[in-house]
Parts: structure tokens; sequence; C-alpha cells
């Protein structure tokens, strides 16, 4: 599905209104709305553009595998050789851009990220945005958080969703912002009770003993080093090839 001129008139209409501010912030998490908010890192008009090669991939419908997320998927980038060697061979499609909120991600799923794809796993990690760019609630963020899962039940129909709790951020432990991380989690795991969902918490992985983030792991204690996608990499690696190994038999 193309975006509608409409939709994109409509969209730059929002911004110039709203300014530099979020509109996506004023919206309960389960609104679709485009990107409205350009930061210094990412244009809107760069937004719209990593859209469009995504709709591109989807029109292509190749994938067996479809990753759903923020900047934290959208940095596997950082660590392509990890990419390659660990999902490369599942023809991987990464559908991350950075800065989205779960209302960024379900727009894309409503306008072209979906098209010919049938992939056989699709892998979500969204929410943290909502936190940081919104001051989301941990309810709010979970139904976000589930309505993307709902869009990619309905619009993936044979595939497995590998569904990831938000990862830890901020460098210490016991603070408001992982406690509401925390709860939040809480919240996404029981969406497993879906036999197509299975639901992993990897983020206890990037943590030291002492439940502070390392630099050399998140050196903004927030998005992974090439080190923090080896790990994410080494356990997510595995489950996709047990599912993808079951879907062939």
């Amino acid at each position: 599905m193309k975006t509608p001129l409409n939709t994109l008139l409509a969209s730059l209409l929002l911004i110039a209104v709203t300014g530099y501010s979020s509109f996506a912030s004023t919206l309960p998490a389960t609104d679709p709305v485009p990107r409205t908010q350009q930061f210094s890192w990412m244009s809107l008009s760069t937004w719209y553009q990593k859209h469009a090669d995504d709709v591109k991939v989807a029109e292509a419908g190749q994938a067996r595998v479809v990753f759903l997320g923020d900047s934290i998927t959208d940095g596997w980038n950082k660590a392509q050789s990890t990419w390659d060697a660990s999902f490369g061979p599942y023809q991987a499609a990464n559908f991350g851009i950075g800065g989205d909120l779960t209302q960024n991600l379900l727009w894309r799923l409503d306008h072209g990220a979906i098209e010919a794809l049938d992939p056989e796993v699709v892998v979500i990690l969204i929410g943290v945005n909502n936190f940081l760019h919104s001051d989301s609630s941990a309810q709010d963020t979970f139904m976000g958080v589930s309505e993307v899962v709902n869009r990619a039940l309905a619009g993936y129909p044979n595939a497995h969703i590998v569904l990831q709790g938000i990862f830890p951020y901020g460098k210490l432990p016991n603070t408001p912002e992982r406690q509401r991380v925390a709860a939040t989690n809480k919240l996404i795991k029981r969406l497993a009770n879906n036999d197509r969902i299975d639901y992993y918490d990897f983020g206890p992985l990037f943590l030291e003993n002492d439940g502070r983030i390392s630099t050399e792991i998140m050196p903004d204690h927030l998005h992974p080093s090439v080190r923090g996608y080896q790990i994410w990499a080494e356990a997510l690696q595995p489950i996709l090839t047990e599912l993808l190994n079951d879907a062939e038999q």
C-alpha cells in the first residue's frame, strides 16, 4: 500500500501547527500517527524515506523474518557483520526506525510495512520511546505494544511472534526508569498467552551483576554497542532457528 498524498500533506500540516513538539506524544499509544517530531539526528524526510525503503522490501515479499522496532532494532546496522551472520540466512528484514513510538510503528504497519510479506517469524521490540519522548505510563505503553502485536498477528497471519520485553535503560538500577520498564514488561508478558506469541526478556543480559549498565555494553545506557548486539544475537538467533526449522517440518 502506497502512502496517499493527502496523508503526507496532512502530516506536514500537523508539523506546521505543532512545531517541533511530537504530536504523537499527545495521543494514546494505540493511535497510529506518522512521525511529526524532527530530531537533530533524523529529519522528517529521512524518516519518510526509511519507511519508503521498508515498503519496497515489503512489496518484494521475500523475508522469512521481520524485525519491528525503533532505534534499538534500527541499530543492527552498527553490527552489520553480526546481523549478516545471525539473520542473513533467513532473508531477515529490519523495519526498525530510530525515535519511533508505538504510534509511529502502528502507522507504518497501516501504510505499507506489511504488503506482500508472509514471514514465518516477526520479532518485536518497541515502547522505550513512549517513556523517553512522551512520558507515557506503563499501562499506556503496554496498550501500544499490545496494539502493535495485534497488527502483526493480523497482518502476518502465518508468522510466529517473538515478543521482547523493553530493554532496561539508565546507568543505575532501582531508578524510576528501571521500575517503569519492569512494570511495563510485566504487562507485556501477559500477551504470550496466545499460541502464536513467545515472550522473552533479554534485558538482564545487558546488566552487570550489581544491576548497572556498562558503557561497554550500552555506551549511552540505552543503545547497545557492537558487543551488546552480539549478546543479543547470541540469545535471539537460536530461538529463530528453532522456529524456522519447525516451520519447515
